[in-house]
C-alpha cells in the first residue's frame, strides 16, 4: 500500500511547485496591465483637464494674427486685426477691436472698412446644428466708404477664391444719342433689370439683439461727390427665428436729421432666398414723411426693392435739402405710387400726387444711376390737371419789388443728369395767363435743352412749337424756335390785348421764328428777334373799311352798311426787343384791296399804321387816299399819311415783301395776297 502510494505523493509535489512558479510569472504581468490601465486612465483625464483648462483660457489668447491672414487671403485685401479674443461658454462671446479692411487700389482713402469694436454672442450649440443663434451683437465706431475709383472699379467686390464677384446681370440705359423723345413720343421706362437675389441669405444667423452706434457710411461717385449716411444709433430686435423683426436708427443725411422705423419678416423667411423678403419702412427727417410696404431680394443691401411708397411733406425742404438746394418757398408735396429700385435703376410709377394744390398723376419718373464717367439718366412722364406756375414760381415780395413768376434758362455743357421729360396739364396759370391742352416733350443733353414738341391752347388758338437751348457765357442762352398758331380769333385776341374794336372779324394763322440770347424766359420773350408771317383765308369785314379807306365820294351820300368777305390776309411781321413792323400788310376783299405798312412797340403799347386802298380795285367815286393811324393802343389818331415825312416814307415802303426765313416764306407763298405783292 505504502509503496503504491509513493510516486502518487512525488507527483503532487512536483505539481505544487509548478503553480508555484507559474503564479510567480503571472504576478509582473497583472502589475503591468493594472499600470497600464492606470497610464490611460490619467493621460485621458489629463486630455479632459487640458481641454478645461484651453477651453477657459482661450478668452485670454489674442487670435488676432492667425484671423488676419484668414481673412486677407478670403478678400483679397489686407486686413488687420488689433485683438480678436474668444470667451468660452453656452454663449461664446467673440471680441473684435480695430479692425481695418484695405480699400481697392486707385481709391480715394487707405481704408474702405474700419471697425473699432465689435462684440458677437453666439450659442455654441447651434455651430455644431444650425442655423446659427447670435444672442446680442454690438459695435460701435464702423466706418465704411463705398466708392468707385476714378477707373471705375467698384470697391464693394472682393475676391473670393481668386475670383472677381460680380453684381447681376442688367441693361444698361439708352445711349444720349437714341433719346427715345426724338421720336416724338413719351419717355418710356427702361427695361427692369434682373432683381439681385443674395443666395447667402440661406444662412443668415438669427440674431435676437444689435446694437451699432457712432458709425457712418460714405458713398463716393466716381465724379468725387461723397454723400454721408451718419449712424448716431441702430437698434434691431426680435423674439425668435419665427418672430417679426423689428429696426430703429438714428442719424443723418449729409447732415440731414433722418429717424428709420422698420417692422421685417422673421429671420426663417429671410432664409428662404428665392421668396421676396417683405418689409414696412417708415423714414421721417423733419417734415418730410416717406413710407415703403413692400419686399426685397437683397435686403442687406437695400436692393431688389419692390412695393408701395407714400411720399408726405408741407415744405419740401428736406428734399430739396438732400440734393443741396434751399428753396425760395415752401412747396407742399403729397405722393403716392409703385416704387422698384434694382442695381442701378430707380424708378417710380402709377403715382398719384399733389404738388402745393396742382394734383399730377406720375405715369414715370425714372432715375438711372451713370456708369464710370457718365452722367445719370432721368426719364418722367407727368401729367397736371391744373398747373398754378404763379404759385410755384413768384418769390415772397420785398419792399420797392414787384412779384413776377420767371424761368432761369440755364444750360450746362457738362449736365448731369441727362433727362428726358413729357409734361402735360389740363390748363396752366403763368403771369396773368390761362393756357389750355398745355403739352411738352423736352431733353436735357450736353449743351443743349432741346424742345421736341411743344403744344398749348390759348383763347381758341393752338400754338405748335419746337426749338432748343444752347449755353452761352455769362450764364445766357441762345433760344431758337418755331412755331405755328393756328385758329387766332381776332376779336378775343383784342380784347385780351386790351384794343379798342377793331372792323375785321375771323380766326389767322401764324407761322414764326424767334431767337434770343437771355439769362431767362421773360428777358428773352421781351428782347427775342421775329420773324412772322399772318395770314387769313375768310372772315368779314366791315364795308365802312373799304368805302373809307378808299376816300369814297359815296360815304357823303349814304351810310356804309354791312361787312364784305374776306379773300385774303397777309402781313409779314419782323420785330426786335419788343419793337417791330408789319411790312407789308395786305387785305383783299370784294368791295377792294388794301395795303399797309404798320410799326408797333409793344414796350410802351403804341404803334404807326399807313394804308391805303388800289385804285383798280376800287369803285368809281374812290379817292384812294392814303391814311395814317397812330398812337396808343388804347387811343389812337387818325390823319392824312401824305401830310408827314414818316408818313410819306411808310407808304412808299408798303410794297416790298420782306426777306423771310425758309419756313415762314414757304407759309406766305400759300396766301394768294403774296402773289399780289412785288418782290
Amino acid at each position: 500500500m505504502s509503496h503504491a502510494n509513493a510516486p502518487t505523493q512525488g507527483q503532487a509535489r512536483v505539481k505544487a511547485m509548478a503553480e508555484q512558479n507559474r503564479a510567480e510569472k503571472s504576478e509582473p504581468k497583472k502589475r503591468i496591465r493594472a499600470w497600464l490601465a492606470y497610464g490611460c486612465g490619467g493621460i485621458a483625464l489629463l486630455g479632459v483637464a487640458a481641454t478645461t483648462v484651453g477651453w477657459f483660457a482661450l478668452g485670454h489668447v489674442n487670435l488676432a494674427s492667425l484671423a488676419s491672414k484668414r481673412a486677407t487671403a478670403l478678400l483679397g485685401r489686407a486686413v488687420s486685426i488689433q485683438s480678436l479674443t474668444v470667451t468660452p461658454g453656452a454663449w461664446v462671446g467673440v471680441q473684435f477691436q480695430n479692425v481695418h479692411v484695405a480699400n481697392v487700389a486707385g481709391g480715394s482713402a487707405p481704408d474702405m472698412v474700419q471697425v473699432g469694436y465689435l462684440g458677437v454672442d453666439v450659442k455654441l450649440s447651434s455651430l455644431f446644428s444650425g442655423p446659427m443663434v447670435v444672442r446680442h451683437v454690438r459695435a460701435q465706431g464702423v466706418h465704411v466708404l463705398v466708392e468707385r475709383t476714378p477707373a471705375g472699379v467698384p470697391n464693394w467686390r472682393f475676391k473670393t477664391q481668386g475670383i472677381l464677384a460680380v453684381p447681376s446681370a442688367a441693361p444698361t440705359p439708352p445711349a444720349v444719342a437714341g433719346l427715345q423723345s426724338a421720336g416724338h413720343t413719351p419717355p418710356q421706362p427702361s427695361q427692369q433689370p434682373i432683381m439681385p437675389v443674395a443666395k447667402d441669405r440661406a444662412h443668415y444667423p438669427t440674431v435676437l439683439e444689435a446694437e451699432l452706434e457712432q458709425s457712418d457710411v460714405t458713398y463716393r461717385t466716381a465724379h468725387g461727390v461723397s454723400y454721408q449716411s451718419v449712424l448716431h444709433a441702430v437698434h434691431m430686435q426680435t423674439q425668435g427665428a419665427q418672430t417679426p423683426i423689428t429696426l430703429a436708427v438714428d442719424g443723418a443725411y449729409n447732415t440731414l436729421p433722418v429717424h428709420l422705423e422698420a417692422t421685417l419678416q422673421p429671420f426663417a423667411m429671410l432664409r428662404q432666398y428665392q421668396t421676396p423678403y417683405g418689409m414696412a419702412v417708415r423714414i421721417t427727417s423733419g417734415d418730410l414723411s416717406v413710407v415703403f410696404t413692400g419686399t426685397a431680394t437683397d435686403p442687406l443691401n437695400a436692393d431688389g426693392l419692390a412695393g408701395a411708397v407714400q411720399v408726405e411733406t408741407p415744405t419740401s425742404a428736406p428734399l430739396a435739402a438732400v440734393v443741396g438746394y434751399k428753396l425760395p418757398q415752401n412747396i407742399p408735396l403729397s405722393m403716392a405710387g409703385q416704387f422698384v429700385h434694382a442695381g442701378d435703376l430707380w424708378q417710380l410709377t402709377k403715382g398719384l400726387a399733389a404738388l402745393k394744390g396742382n394734383k399730377l398723376s406720375v405715369a414715370l419718373a425714372e432715375l438711372y444711376e451713370g456708369t464710370h464717367t457718365q452722367p445719370d439718366h432721368v426719364k418722367a412722364d407727368i401729367a397736371f390737371e391744373h398747373l398754378n406756375m404763379n404759385t410755384l414760381l413768384v418769390k415772397a415780395e420785398h419792399a420797392g419789388q414787384s412779384a413776377e413768376a420767371d424761368l432761369p434758362l440755364a444750360v450746362s455743357q457738362t449736365p448731369d443728369p441727362l433727362i428726358e421729360a413729357h409734361l402735360t396739364a389740363q390748363s396752366v396759370a403763368y403771369n396773368v395767363y390761362n393756357f389750355q391742352n398745355f403739352s411738352i416733350l423736352a431733353s436735357v443733353m450736353p449743351g443743349v435743352v432741346g424742345v421736341q414738341e411743344m403744344r398749348v391752347g390759348y383763347l381758341g388758338a393752338t400754338l405748335a412749337a419746337s426749338g432748343q437751348l444752347q449755353a452761352r457765357p455769362q450764364g445766357n442762352a441762345h433760344i431758337q424756335a418755331k412755331a405755328l398758331v393756328s385758329g387766332v380769333d381776332i376779336e378775343a385776341y383784342r380784347r385780351a390785348l386790351g384794343f379798342q374794336p377793331v372792323p375785321i372779324k375771323g380766326r389767322a394763322t401764324l407761322q414764326m421764328t424767334a431767337e434770343a440770347t437771355q439769362p431767362t424766359l421773360n428777358a428773352a420773350i421781351s428782347h427775342a428777334t421775329i420773324a412772322a408771317a399772318v395770314g387769313m383765308t375768310g372772315g368779314t369785314l366791315e364795308s365802312a373799311v373799304i368805302r373809307a379807306a378808299s376816300a369814297d365820294l359815296g360815304l357823303l351820300f349814304h351810310k356804309a352798311t354791312g361787312t364784305t368777305p374776306i379773300t385774303c390776309l397777309l402781313g409779314v411781321v419782323s420785330a426786335q426787343n419788343g419793337i417791330g413792323q408789319v411790312l407789308p400788310l395786305r387785305l383783299k376783299t370784294e368791295q377792294g384791296t388794301l395795303s399797309a405798312n404798320a410799326r408797333f412797340n409793344l414796350n410802351n403799347r403804341s404803334f404807326d399804321l399807313i394804308f391805303a386802298t388800289q385804285r383798280a380795285t376800287t369803285g368809281s367815286f374812290a379817292l384812294d387816299i392814303p391814311v395814317r393811324v397812330s398812337g396808343s393802343f388804347a387811343k389812337p389818331r387818325i390823319g392824312l399819311a401824305g401830310l408827314s415825312a414818316t408818313g410819306r416814307q411808310m407808304l412808299a415802303q408798303s410794297e416790298r415783301l420782306n426777306s423771310l426765313p425758309e419756313g415762314v416764306r414757304q407759309f406766305a407763298q400759300q396766301n394768294a395776297c403774296y402773289r399780289a405783292i412785288a418782290p
